[in-house]
């Protein structure tokens, strides 16, 4: 049963804490980015283990809904206005933004939404509608994503997560949870006997969908009370934060998408430093929470609790005339971290990214056969190069 709750945990996202439609407001206006990195989680989603509670979703499992659509789009506009006071070109071209999608239906279908938000489009031709455009979205399979999914391909993934259930603060929880946890876990696997093996990880599934039925408020599963699913919810938040927080965990995760950050921000200092023209202002990596919380802890300032649907965490470059300044905010407000106070230089930024860096790539993934650290993936057919 582990293996099928751990499976769970490394699908692409894991649950909403509810908010607001991201994007619609700020207090904070930004001056306009010179070049900017969008790490985004997709928008609203059905449950990933639908239940016996399908009908309410004719989607299927784990998928974008109305809402996240629009909360994606909103936040494309939002983007747009707040980090580039519309000098962004309306339509889009492969030599002014990149967008690289985690392989999932509901991330690529969010960088798709955002997008159209983005790029508002040009006037059409007679006989053609207006504003019509979608530019491309990259996109490489589960099984081989190395960028966002390298807790896929890594059973070192795995063996940390085992070792932190295991630990004292973890079963500590478990003691918590005792008269509760045997109730919750039969009732989800109902006469199963792997679900006597009282993991935390086991329950994801019942909470996820617990947690989106409120909500959307749906009904909830027979037998959870409001108070057990206000209590459920507080549980995933307490062991999504220690397992996001856990630094290994997170270098299996984040290390590299930050790998890929230090070549974006190098090839586009260099462009800047040479004048080679119009160089490239943006890209966007539609991603999961747990890419957002992995990249958090790894740069210090790891999260309580889960993000949002449709969080965007930025990382902002002003040229500065050659004294280039990185600006960094989190939902459009400034994001604070241990060497880089809400800004600090493009030299600090990168120092931050490479010292989170692992040194033995290997040891962390623990595969049979070695595996060497993933290159940042580079889509073919693009002008648009790292």
């Amino acid at each position: 049963m582990i293996i099928r709750t751990l499976l769970f945990l490394l699908s692409s996202s894991i649950i909403f804490w509810p908010v607001p439609l991201v994007g619609v407001e700020s207090t904070a206006k930004a001056p306009t980015a010179d070049f900017l990195v969008s790490l985004v989680r997709h928008g609203d989603r059905s449950p990933r283990d639908l239940g016996d509670m399908a009908g309410y979703w004719p989607m299927g499992p784990g998928q974008l809904t109305v809402e996240g659509f629009e909360q994606e789009y909103l936040l494309g506009k939002k983007i747009r206005s707040h980090y580039f006071s519309e000098t962004l070109p309306k339509a889009w071209s492969p030599r002014v933004s990149l967008h690289i999608a985690k392989g999932l239906d509901r991330t690529i279908q969010s960088a798709s939404a955002l997008l159209q938000g983005i790029y508002p489009g040009q006037p059409g031709r007679t006989g053609l509608p207006g504003g019509i455009q979608v530019p491309p979205v990259y996109a490489t399979p589960l099984a081989s994503d190395d960028l966002f999914s390298a807790q896929r391909l890594c059973p070192g993934y795995l063996s940390r997560v085992r070792a932190l259930e295991t630990s004292a603060d973890w079963l500590h929880k478990k003691e918590q949870f005792q008269t509760q946890l045997e109730g919750w876990l039969g009732m989800w696997f109902g006469d199963d006997s792997k679900s006597r093996d009282r993991e935390l990880h086991a329950l994801l599934p019942l909470i996820d969908q617990i947690a989106i039925h409120r909500i959307h408020r749906l009904p909830m599963p027979k037998g959870i009370s409001r108070h057990e699913a206000v209590e459920l919810e507080d549980l995933l938040n307490w062991v999504v934060s220690r397992i996001f927080g856990n630094y290994e965990i997170a270098q299996l995760i984040g290390a590299p998408l930050a790998k890929a950050m230090i070549r974006d921000f190098k090839n586009v200092q260099q462009c800047l430093e040479q004048k080679e023209g119009q160089c490239q202002r943006w890209i966007l990596y539609s991603a999961s929470d747990s890419n957002l919380l992995a990249i958090m802890t790894l740069l210090g300032a790891p999260s309580e609790k889960i993000v949002d649907y449709a969080a965007h965490l930025g990382v902002q470059l002003n040229w500065n005339l050659g004294q280039p300044r990185v600006v960094l905010s989190l939902n459009h407000e400034p994001f604070i971290v241990p060497g880089c106070a809400g800004h600090c230089s493009l030299e600090q930024w990168l120092a931050l990214l490479e010292q989170a860096l692992p040194d033995d790539w290997d040891h962390l993934c623990d595969r049979v056969q070695p595996a060497s650290y993933p290159e940042p993936y580079v889509p073919r057919g693009s002008v648009a190069r790292r």
